[in-house]
């Protein structure tokens, strides 16, 4: 069934999510609003996870999977064609309330137009008004009934601007273990317990693995020479990914031990020693997991010299925005190179021989920074999110609820 009556007595949810952590994000919230609403419908788009959870995706998800002002260009004819078709089936549906889920450039549009139609419209996960473009929030505050915001630090940021604002702490701190288990998460990936493992995280978007997976393969071979014993793990989002980081291991990768692992990322987190992290939420997740690590970021050259004229923050690591200083190295375009990536990593490798069993400085630093940072987004996601989406939208409770 591609689309649902809106005539049925149990309300209807309109989602958008444009990539993976949008979709963590949008089945954890599926998951609060079924336990007020049992029988309400899902529709919209998401992946697999939201999909799991019962919502009928109309697009595939990764066509919003887009990063940069200029990949975005790129890909405008066919995001605006997809774009009007959605807008156009949401207003003859006329759900309860629209949710967009991150993707802001796209979903504040379509939360706009909805908004005009008397259609309650929502925003999950604010966009970084705290980094770049604050003056979005005028227009925002046109576009949402609410805002679901994930950091401490962001709802006196919309109160300013007089926008509904809910913190509702980050779905992924009750998704980790809140004790990693390094060795159990090995086994579970089929590598030795004794490994000495770093884990390579060059990202989830296509474009993104296209501009890291080379640098990163250049890196664990740099680190090989000094530690010969070390050995590599890569999560693939998909095979596409997996095929371009085999097409790297093949070109730079000889002599070195790189297990490839489908998906399982929080698993191939946990069960690393360290980590080279591309930033985004994948950084979250590994400082939740308590895992140290290095930022590496690169974007396409226009992409970054539009940021870097527009950020109004230091960082863009977002443990080290938590943080308010530096307590994550970020090696960004020309400096993301695989010898500084061997070397920031060094730093963090535990030592051996003697000393072994000892943490350095800097690695003890950035664990303690990171159990700060799981004890405060640790929240009942899932609820706050439901309650205030269905406080919004202004919704009856459920007969059955």
């Amino acid at each position: 069934m591609s689309d649902l009556a809106p005539s049925t007595s149990s309300p209807i949810f309109a989602m958008v999510a444009g990539e993976r952590s949008g979709d963590i994000l949008g089945a954890d919230l599926i998951r609060g609003l079924k336990q007020a609403y049992p029988d309400a419908g899902f529709v919209g788009i998401g992946g697999p996870l939201m999909q799991a959870e019962g919502l009928v995706s109309w697009f595939e998800m990764e066509r919003l999977s887009v990063m940069g002002f200029f990949e975005v260009l790129k890909h405008l004819p066919s995001l605006l064609k997809l774009r009007k078709k959605l807008i156009s089936r949401l207003l003859a549906l006329k759900p309860d309330v629209f949710i967009g889920i991150d993707a802001p450039d796209f979903n504040f549009y379509v939360e706009r137009q909805l908004k005009q139609a008397a259609i309650k419209t929502v925003h999950y996960v604010g966009p970084s008004v705290w980094a770049w473009r604050q003056n979005r929030l005028i227009k925002i505050k046109q576009s949402v009934d609410g805002m679901l915001v994930l950091f401490p630090f962001e709802p006196e940021i919309y109160q300013r601007y007089e926008i509904p604002v809910a913190f509702v702490g980050h779905p992924l701190a009750n998704q980790v273990p809140s004790q990693p288990d390094k060795r159990a998460a090995r086994l579970k990936l089929g590598i030795e317990p004794d490994t000495a493992l770093t884990g390579l995280l060059p990202g989830s978007r296509l474009s993104e693995i296209e501009r890291m997976a080379d640098v990163y393969i250049q890196a664990a071979q740099v680190l090989h020479q000094t530690h010969p014993s070390m050995a590599f793990v890569v999560p693939c989002v998909h095979q596409r990914a997996k095929a371009r980081v085999i097409q790297s291991i093949n070109q730079f990768g000889a002599g070195l031990k790189v297990y490839l692992i489908d998906q399982q990322a929080n698993e191939v987190m946990e069960a690393s020693d360290q980590l080279i992290v591309t930033s985004g939420t994948a950084t979250l997740q590994a400082a939740l997991i308590l895992r140290p690590m290095v930022i590496a970021i690169k974007v396409h050259p226009i992409s970054y010299w539009i940021m870097k004229r527009l950020a109004i923050t230091q960082w863009i690591g977002l443990p080290n925005i938590l943080a308010q200083q530096a307590v994550v190295e970020e090696l960004i375009q020309d400096q993301a190179t695989a010898a500084n990536l061997a070397s920031a990593l060094t730093r963090l490798v535990e030592p051996s021989g003697e000393n072994s069993g000892k943490q350095s400085a800097l690695r003890q630093a950035q664990v303690t920074a990171f159990e700060k940072q799981k004890q405060t987004l640790t929240q009942p996601s899932a609820q706050l999110a439901a309650q205030a989406v269905i406080d919004w939208a202004g919704l009856k409770p459920s007969k059955a609820s």
